[in-house]
């Protein structure tokens, strides 16, 4: 049992709700969609600050930095073509590439979107993506179904998790 399980069992005996992506996002809580295109040339023709994240299986996928951006909210990310791992963007302003995926909250009253990147990372590493089967939008809103506690109760292990994993990073440093 992982960490997301224990939690909403501990916190939810009687159980939660499960919804695939295609559930929240047919019921408005999500949206899912693609990066563009930017190529090396836009780039160089647009020279800038903004980060541009693109596929990546490992590290933080940024590719590079650009004059424009597509966001300024937080959003999951993850590589389309192969990988499908997910990131959590919260930069001020940034962009994905046609070779990600986004997905952003529309009703944080019901879904927090910590919560989300969480309990899809944990779905993630029990999967399988690669260049035939890929993590396309349409792909994945079928491919996962998550748990939906409480709004409160989402917060609550978010808080717990976020305070585990800066307990993992000081451990780490503290070894170096």
């Amino acid at each position: 049992m992982n960490k997301i399980d224990e939690l909403i069992k501990e916190k939810c005996p009687n159980g939660v709700e499960y919804k695939t992506l295609e559930q929240l996002e047919d019921s408005g809580v999500i949206t899912l969609g693609r990066g563009k295109v930017i190529s090396k040339k836009d780039i160089q023709d647009n020279p800038g600050e903004y980060p541009i994240y693109s596929s990546s299986a490992v590290g933080s996928g940024l590719l590079g930095t650009y004059g424009d951006y597509m966001f300024e909210d937080v959003r999951l990310s993850w590589s389309i073509d192969g990988g499908g791992k997910f990131f959590y963007r919260d930069a001020p302003k940034y962009s994905v590439t046609n070779v990600c995926g986004w997905l952003t909250v529309n009703k944080p009253e019901i879904m927090d979107i910590k919560y989300l990147y969480f309990a899809l990372t944990n779905e993630w590493s029990k999967k399988v993506f690669d260049y035939v089967h890929k993590a396309h939008p349409s792909v994945i809103r079928k491919e996962y179904t998550i748990p939906v506690p409480p709004l409160e109760i989402q917060q609550e292990i978010v808080r717990m998790l976020n305070s585990f994993t800066e307990l993992e990073a000081e451990l780490a440093k503290r070894k170096q």
